[in-house]
């Protein structure tokens, strides 16, 4: 394949600058009333940057970090938008040999309330296991009734400090062991958060990350065409190129076990949903055909984050809408447009190829076949 020249990524911006002008210029803006939403999922996951993380909020959330061999950095175990949360248990999964666990720090959300007590429990530390058990619990209790301390919102479950050992890139993923198959959220009650299939695990959002020794964070880790955003957000490995987000289609495509899994709101016959409407071409009626939406790996079944006729766990950071880069609900020139700068004129195999750009699935990015798409539509929402 051929490589993009250097000059493609300044002509592509400028190329990018008058598309937006003109788009703008010549747009109607369709208001179209987003979808009133009444819940927010819980997502849980490691944020490679702890700035702007404190034990009730969660900043911008990193899936990469680089760092220089025998230096200490720190990662956070975070949660975000749980109910009455009291004990939370789950295991890091990372290559020892390029990596070690060396602290912990639990005295964080589960500690916000006065009163409570909180203890941490883990595997032994340091630890260059691999795969590194860690839990907490909130003993603390209301001297009056009672009552315990459970806590609600956004915020770090831990800081977990980690030695740097050799070149190389390792995993950083907050999920499961030979032991544990996944992450545990319990409330002050012991009834466990975020279970729907009722084996105790939650089967919300887990953010997954990954630390580069020695080189800089990539943009795509394992050149599967989609980034490490996308990856992470969708829940695939980072590191597999054959993991890739999960679509319609009756496979595993993300190997972790499951099919179709963020498409199965209520199955009749136990036939997921999307393998009952793929009768239809384009379902969720976006203009896009579920061929093509299982290419992009957007959801073939929602034509807006978070549509209430979707039952999406990752919700609301899921991609439903395909021009909706940024799933924010709404068309812009800076959150979706202004993604192309780089891409253009790039083929898949190229380092700079988005498949998630790749519009009309020619597998190369151009601005007729893919930007053009946004001609008349700045403005715009989604419901």
């Amino acid at each position: 394949m051929m490589a993009k020249p250097a000059w493609a990524g300044f002509l592509s911006a400028i190329v990018l600058t008058f598309i937006c002008a003109g788009i703008y210029a010549f747009s109607e803006r369709a208001d179209v009333a987003k979808a009133t939403l009444s819940e927010v999922n819980t997502i849980v996951g490691v944020d490679t940057n702890t700035t702007g993380n404190t034990a009730t909020t969660v900043g911008t959330i990193d899936r990469c970090v680089s760092v220089n061999p025998n230096s200490t950095f720190y990662i956070d175990l975070f949660v975000k938008d749980v109910t009455d949360l009291n004990y939370w248990e789950g295991a890091l999964k990372f290559d020892g040999s390029i990596v070690r666990v060396t602290s912990l720090d639990v005295q964080y959300f589960l500690a916000t309330t006065p009163g409570s007590d909180v203890s941490p429990y883990s595997d032994p530390i340091p630890n260059s296991s691999g795969s590194w058990l860690a839990s907490a619990f909130d003993y603390g209790k209301d001297p009056e009734t009672g009552a315990r301390f459970p806590e609600s919102g956004s915020g770090v479950l831990a800081r977990v400090g980690l030695l740097a050992l050799n070149a190389g890139t390792s995993r950083l993923y907050f999920t499961w062991t030979s032991s544990i198959s996944g992450v545990i959220l319990r409330n002050d009650h012991d009834a466990v958060i975020g279970d729907r299939d009722e084996d105790t695990y939650f089967d919300g959002l887990v953010f997954n990350a990954m630390v580069v020794v020695g080189a800089p964070c990539p943009t795509d880790a394992d050149n599967d065409g989609f980034t490490n955003v996308e990856e992470s957000v969708d829940g695939s490995d980072l590191l597999n190129a054959t993991s890739t987000p999960e679509m319609c289609d009756g496979e595993d495509n993300d190997q972790d076990g499951l099919t179709d899994e963020w498409y199965d709101r209520d199955p009749v016959n136990d036939i997921p949903d999307c393998q009952e409407l793929l009768s239809d071409t384009d379902d969720d009626d976006d203009g896009f055909s579920d061929v093509l939406e299982a290419y992009l790996a957007t959801d073939s079944l929602a034509n807006c984050p978070g549509h209430p006729y979707h039952y999406a766990p990752q919700y609301p950071y899921h991609s439903a809408w395909p021009l909706d880069l940024d799933n924010s609900g709404d068309i812009t020139v800076t959150g979706d447009v202004f993604n192309f700068v780089g891409s253009i004129g790039t083929q898949y195999g190229d380092p700079n190829f988005r498949r998630r750009l790749d519009f009309d699935g020619s597998h190369d990015i151009s601005v007729t076949g893919d930007v053009f798409l946004y001609v008349g539509r700045v403005g715009q929402t989604c419901s």
